[in-house]
This record gives C-alpha cells, sequence and structure tokens, in this order.
C-alpha cells in the first residue's frame, strides 16, 4: 500500500517542529534582555503612541514575565517540536503507532477550532478547521485500510 498523503503530513508535521524550536530560540534569545527597555526602543522606532491601549498592555506583560515564564515557554516549545519531530518521522516511516498518534493528536484540536469559529467566524479559522478535518478524516482511511490489510494477512 503506497500512502503518499502520510509524507505530506510528515512535512506539515515537521514545519510544526521547526516553529516551535524556532519561537523556542527566540524567546530564549529574548530573555537575557531587559524587556522593559527592549519594548520602550521598538515603541521609539515606530509611530506607536505610549497612550495606546495594547501598548500599555504589552508594557504591564513585559513588567510582569520572569524568568520562570521564559523557562517554562521555552520548555513547553521544545517538548513540542520533541513530539512534532517524532510523528513526522514516523509518519514518513510509515509507524503504525505513530499513525494513531497523528489521529488522536489531530482530533484533539477540532473543539478548540470550533470554539474559535463560535469566537470569531472568520475565513481563516474556517480553512484551519477543514485542513484538520481533511487530515484526520485521511489519517482515520490510513488506520482502517491498514487494520483490513493486517486481517487480511492473518487469515
Amino acid at each position: 500500500m503506497k500512502f503518499e498523503g502520510l509524507k505530506a503530513i510528515a512535512i506539515v508535521d515537521g514545519v510544526k517542529g521547526l516553529l516551535a524550536l524556532c519561537l523556542a530560540l527566540s524567546v530564549n534569545s529574548i530573555a537575557k534582555q531587559d524587556l522593559h527597555q527592549l519594548a520602550a526602543q521598538v515603541m521609539q522606532n515606530w509611530p506607536i503612541s505610549p497612550n495606546n491601549y495594547y501598548v500599555n498592555l504589552l508594557l504591564t506583560f513585559v513588567e510582569k514575565a520572569t524568568q520562570q515564564d521564559h523557562i517554562l515557554v521555552i520548555s513547553i516549545s521544545l517538548m513540542y517540536a520533541c513530539f512534532r519531530f517524532v510523528i513526522a518521522y514516523g509518519l514518513w516511516h510509515k509507524l503504525r503507532w505513530t499513525e494513531w498518534f497523528a489521529f488522536i493528536s489531530g482530533s484533539l484540536y477540532i473543539p478548540f477550532e470550533l470554539y474559535a469559529i463560535y469566537q470569531t467566524p472568520n475565513l481563516v479559522n474556517f480553512s484551519v478547521l477543514l485542513f484538520n478535518l481533511m487530515v484526520v478524516a485521511y489519517l482515520y482511511w490510513v488506520l482502517k485500510r491498514g487494520e483490513k490489510a493486517l486481517l487480511m494477512t492473518t487469515k
């Protein structure tokens, strides 16, 4: 059986892993800097009013951010990247357990995507849900076909 779609899903998961890795590296690089000073420099370089609600919200967030918050974000990002790289490797090499893993993890996102559509119905949210539903449906098909092939070989 050829499941070329698994390689496409593996590439998408690999890209997700790379993005999570980039996030971890970015947070690590700015964690060593004074975030309040960095935010002030950004505001000086861009024509942003210091009285803006979102600017004040950002400055409040930056003041509350601690070193432990950075470590938490970096740790979660690295774990997520590892998770995505393992799934990508397994799907690329057609490992059965990663097919199940990808199916379950993709299915877990659906309620959150539906909630995002409920909160803000827009084209992006609908597209993300549709893409995820297509991936989950394809993985279900792969799992069912693989199960049938396994039953036929044992008879």
